[in-house]
């Protein structure tokens, strides 16, 4: 159980803050050097690390550096060459190998204190975009004579996973999105009960928000923000959008919401009408778009996340319905919340630090943090630029999810879903791409080190699967989707926002990328045809609304494509895959994913004219991919399953009858739209590259503390 603030009294103090979990109180950081020392060769000499030349010396440098008071030799430069062995013209742009080395070394920590030092006192973890350990104690803590501290462990409808929640003010129901069957559908529960009420007209639903009477629930759609009253009726439409970023619903009925992936945020009623805009980018701080508000208790003040495209610019801060200016409280990847007095307790800020749940006394009247912060959950899930797993009422219930943010692993799969071998570091991934010769995989990043941007990244599977940054980390853009050229020495990708984005090609060799197409609206690459010609993306061009397929036409390598529109219909339409041909001859086929019949289903087409069309998968399908001799089509089901159909790509297709064949363990949910790829087939077919979730690092249970 957690324990309360009011017994603080009842520890000792061995560091300099208090952190509750388990059965043990940890403190932060004062430890003794000859503990740590102690600890270190332990560690060293562990099962987790036997086989670990370079991990072993990477650990022992870092530490004795910080012991020893050195902290200007534990960077990236000096561990290169002092550790690993480079040469001292070492880069770090062009050589990833001290962040990748780094990242091993991080788990085998956590294998290490899974197992064997699962009893430990002293731990010395490496904490993620840092190489100076830190060293925190275990002291046991005293029984439990708190009374009323509930802990509950709130679980997903059967089949489903949870993906956005929300406690209501009164901290007696709990409003969740949950992916079942591909659908992402909006649910109630009140916490004393175990069902949960499937709200009906919430299809794609996603990052509920609670009216201030507990009563109504706000929430994203495609292209709408929508409320609807828990007791039942339709959902009410207040306002159109492009990609909403979280909302809050103040007690004066003021929605507050962003409408666009990069902008400011919007006030609304909540009754509907004319949005306006409440903040303002503050371009010295390189801020790009604010999101994820939550009002303080006046109803007018308000906290909200302003990322900026500068790696540790990105904050929390305090704004107003009153003004545009805004005051920054602290610098954060995620959104924060405010947590009232009760029972004694000091009013908080909570927000996510290193990948755990922080508290810090914070005086809403003054907009002022004072005091030290507190560790509340040692690990909680988040998503940078994002939202972070937890959410607070107004009387103090807390809810949250465990997990770390590298809860992925890619991994090779055969035919009948059997392990062959991991790829890679654990990861958080956008989406990936695998190269036509099997060697290469292009990966759609968020977490870049040097720049806050989304950035594209290619792995060398020859090479011990070696990682490398492929664009540039000052454009001032995002990037998204890369696809392979038919030789694997190029990529194709879209760099810009929502308004504008440009289709850019790229040797994989370096140099600089050229760009073949400049026109309006969003752009997403899908595949790249095996004759060279012809790239598909998907957009939602003209209206803003729909995915529609569209094609461009390459020219000369300096030449602008030609591009249209090649499937646009009033649904969506998505996910193109030419189909290809060894001998480099023009496409006869494509598939796509449609959402005609109010599901996600495979299609084929014939090309270039798409006059005839073959449904493909019959119980949902999406993703399509070739094999590499046009022979059989593969797709993943909307809980998972990768499904062959047999092809026959003559000059009259012929399609057998379409098979299960593994399972991946992937769920699609609002936080993976269908256009980011999350498997890859081999040439063969006889394996799959997937994504996985790691099970220990992703928990599905919500965690309720009523108090906490």
């Amino acid at each position: 159980m957690l324990r309360t603030w009011d017994n603080v009294s009842d520890y000792q103090r061995v560091g300099t803050r208090l952190v509750w979990f388990g059965h043990n109180i940890m403190t932060i950081p004062l430890v003794d050097a000859q503990r740590v020392r102690q600890q270190l060769d332990r560690i060293l000499a562990s099962a987790a690390f036997a086989d670990a030349e370079r991990a072993r010396d990477f650990l022992r440098y870092v530490v004795e550096r910080k012991l020893e008071g050195r902290h200007g030799e534990i960077k990236e430069s000096v561990i290169a060459v002092e550790v690993l062995n480079r040469p001292s013209s070492f880069d770090s742009k062009t050589d990833p190998i001290v962040r990748v080395e780094a990242g091993r070394l991080r788990d085998r920590l956590s294998a290490y204190y899974e197992a064997e030092g699962g009893a430990d006192t002293v731990f010395i973890s490496l904490p993620k975009g840092r190489y100076v350990p830190e060293f925190t104690e275990l002291r046991p803590r005293e029984a439990l004579t708190s009374a009323g501290v509930l802990r509950l462990s709130i679980l997903p409808p059967d089949n489903a996973s949870f993906d956005s929640f929300a406690v209501s003010p009164d901290g007696r129901k709990l409003a969740f999105t949950a992916a079942v069957n591909g659908r992402t559908m909006l649910w109630v529960r009140s916490l004393d009960s175990l069902e949960a009420k499937l709200l009906a007209g919430t299809t794609h639903a996603a990052w509920p928000f609670w009216s201030p009477d507990s009563l109504s629930i706000g929430f994203f759609e495609p292209h709408r923000l929508k409320v609807v009253d828990i007791s039942g009726g339709p959902a009410r439409e207040i306002t159109d959008l492009v990609l909403g970023r979280g909302a809050a619903w103040s007690t004066e009925g003021i929605i507050l919401f962003c409408p666009r992936p990069i902008g400011v945020l919007y006030q609304v009623p909540a009754v509907g009408g004319k949005p306006t805009p409440v903040t303002s980018l503050d371009e010295e701080r390189a801020e790009v778009t604010h999101g994820f508000p939550q009002f303080l208790p006046d109803g007018r003040q308000f906290l909200y996340l302003a990322a900026s495209s500068r790696p540790g610019e990105s904050s929390i801060r305090a704004g107003s319905l009153d003004s545009t200016a805004s005051k920054v409280l602290l610098r954060a990847d995620t959104g924060a919340a405010y947590a009232p007095v009760l029972r004694g307790h000091p009013a908080s800020l909570l927000f996510v630090h290193d990948g755990g749940l922080m508290a810090q006394p914070f005086d809403w009247h003054r907009l002022e943090l004072s005091g030290e912060r507190t560790v509340i959950v040692p690990e909680v899930r988040f998503r940078r630029w994002n939202e972070s797993k937890f959410s607070v009422s107004g009387n103090g219930v807390l809810l949250y999810q465990a997990g770390r943010a590298e809860s992925q692993q890619l991994t090779w799969l055969d035919r009948q879903g059997k392990f062959l071998s991991a790829v890679g570091p654990h990861n958080e991934y956008l989406s990936f791409n695998l190269s036509p010769d099997d060697r290469y995989v292009a990966l759609h990043r968020h977490d870049d080190p040097d720049t806050a941007w989304p950035t594209i990244w290619v792995m060398d599977l020859s090479r011990g699967c070696a990682i490398f940054r492929f664009t540039d980390t000052d454009i001032g853009f995002p990037e998204f989707t890369a696809v392979w050229s038919p030789n694997s020495r190029e990529l194709l990708f879209s760099r810009g926002d929502d308004r504008r984005m440009r289709l850019f090609r790229r040797t994989l060799s370096g140099g600089a990328g050229t760009c073949v197409l400049d026109t309006e609206g969003p752009k997403f690459p899908t595949d790249w045809s095996s004759d060279g010609r012809f790239v598909f993306y998907h957009s939602q061009c003209p209206d803003y609304r729909t995915m529609h397929v569209w094609i461009a036409e390459l020219g000369e390598l300096e030449e602008q494509a030609k591009s249209r529109p090649f499937l646009q219909h009033s649904f969506e339409e998505q996910t193109a895959a030419f189909s290809p041909a060894d001998d480099g001859s023009a496409p006869r086929w494509l598939a796509f994913t449609s959402h005609e019949t109010g599901r996600y289903e495979v299609y084929i087409r014939d090309f270039p004219d798409g006059r005839n069309k073959w449904q493909v998968s019959g119980q949902g399908g999406l993703q399509p991919h070739w094999r590499r001799d046009g022979r059989e089509l593969f797709y993943l089901t909307p809980d998972g399953i990768i499904m062959s159909a047999p092809v026959n790509p003559g000059l009259n297709l012929e399609l057998g009858a379409s098979e299960p064949l593994c399972a991946t363990g992937f769920r699609f949910s609002a936080r993976y739209r269908h256009y980011m790829n999350q498997y890859a087939v081999s040439a063969d077919g006889q394996r799959f590259l997937v994504n996985r979730p790691i099970p220990e690092a992703v928990q599905d249970a919500i965690t309720a503390v009523i108090p906490w």
